[in-house]
Parts: C-alpha cells; structure tokens; sequence
C-alpha cells in the first residue's frame, strides 16, 4: 500500500536566489540535503520577463519529485518540515 503525499511549498517564505559563481542556488536547501530518499529538487522559479530577454533565471523553487514507485514515495519522514527555517513546506497524507 503506497502512502499518497500531498507536498505543499510556500513559494512566498522560501526564496533560493541565483548563485552567479555557483551558476545554482546556494542558500539554504536544507530540505534537498536532508530528505532521505532524495524526493526534493529545485527548478527556476518561471518570470516571464526573464525568459522573453533571454535571461538566465534568477530565483529557484523547490518541489517533490517521484523518481520511482514503491519505497521511492515520501516516507512521511516530515524530515523537510522540520529543517526548513523558513517553515515554508507542509505535507498532508
């Protein structure tokens, strides 16, 4: 039986700025390091006006991601919840 994670991120708390020497994100990603099966991943946060310049972008956004079934679902750890300084994730069953 797989548990069925809704993964719930507050864009507003959590800002992962763009690392120019780094060519990433740097700061914080607490939650990334520290979930267990590696579920947490980070993409560009979408600006329009980025893209339409052809910018690279300046700000990221964390979200969960199922690589695989089985033991690679969330294993309600709240592991993500806790570290985060920001309390900027929630998970509800």
């Amino acid at each position: 039986m797989f548990i069925i994670v809704k993964f719930q991120f507050d864009r507003t708390k959590c800002i992962l700025p763009y690392d120019p020497n780094e060519l990433r994100p740097t700061k914080c990603l607490k939650c990334l390091e520290v979930c267990p099966h590696s579920l947490i991943m980070f993409r560009p946060f979408e600006n329009k006006e980025e893209r339409e310049k052809g910018e690279a972008p300046k700000f990221f956004e964390i979200y969960m991601v199922f690589k695989a079934f089985g033991n690679k679902f969330c294993p309600d750890c709240l592991k993500c919840v806790e570290i985060c300084p920001e309390q900027a994730i929630n998970i509800k069953l």
